[in-house]
């Protein structure tokens, strides 16, 4: 018996280690500002936070994002697994220190990509709901002193996985997604902002995600960043098909 204890700690402590290494659970260290940089933060869920790639912390999209834009520029993580956009949500990130983070930061750029979570049945309610929770959100980061530059961001599109309860299992939600991207770009050009489509960039490509067919890879990271740093440098990106 007590090998067999001895046997279950050790596997537990391997999932653990897996765990924190995927980035399956949220560990978070507060981005302090750096003066003279330019600050992104970047704002969002699992696909922010780099849930499922190894080594997500220099793999992840803003890890990435981090090295395109060049030393002049500090990229903040402001990302929890698992969180809606919308209060209404079963884990509205809006409630987590994360996003008092964000505020504090003081960001001269904030890169927004929530709504994957909030394509859930038990969380979705409206379009008219969603679109004036998240205009909420960016009225938050508009109040700033630094009066930051806003990217709106569609979710990507989600696979169906392997097995339930891997990625994103009900087929309505995913159905979904494709209303969230559009709404994004429907709120992105009535508030004047920038709008980023991670839908199109991903929505024939299986690739570009890990094995729940909902989380980027590293090549999707590497693509999403590639995304936005177009934008917020203004050239074409280099991600091509």
């Amino acid at each position: 018996m007590k090998i067999f204890g001895i046997a279950v700690l050790a596997a537990a402590a391997v999932l653990g280690a897996a765990a924190v290494l995927l980035g399956c659970t949220t560990l978070r260290a507060p981005a302090g500002a750096k003066p003279g940089k330019l600050r992104v933060a970047c704002v969002g869920d699992s696909l922010s936070y780099g849930c499922t790639v190894p080594l997500f912390w220099l793999r992840r999209y803003p890890a990435v994002l981090g090295r395109l834009l060049g030393p002049d520029y500090q990229v903040g993580v402001f990302a929890v697994n698992d969180r809606t956009l919308q209060d209404t949500g079963n884990k509205p990130f809006r409630r987590e220190r994360a996003f008092r983070q964000s505020l504090a930061f003081r960001p001269d750029v904030v890169v927004l990509l929530l709504g994957t979570n909030d394509a859930k049945d038990r969380n979705w309610v409206s379009s008219e709901a969603f679109l004036a929770q998240y205009a909420a959100l960016i009225a938050a980061y508009r109040a700033l002193p630094s009066s930051p530059r806003i990217l709106v961001c569609a979710p990507p599109r989600a696979f169906p996985p392997p097995c339930p309860p891997l990625g994103l299992p009900e087929a309505t939600a995913r159905g979904r997604i494709p209303e969230i991207a559009a709404l994004s770009a429907e709120l992105a050009r009535s508030e004047g902002l920038e709008w980023v489509d991670f839908y199109t960039l991903t929505k024939d490509r299986r690739e570009l995600f890990g094995p729940d067919g909902l989380h980027f890879n590293a090549k999707g990271a590497r693509a999403a960043a590639s995304a936005v740093c177009s934008v917020l440098k203004g050239r074409p990106s280099a991600e091509t098909r």
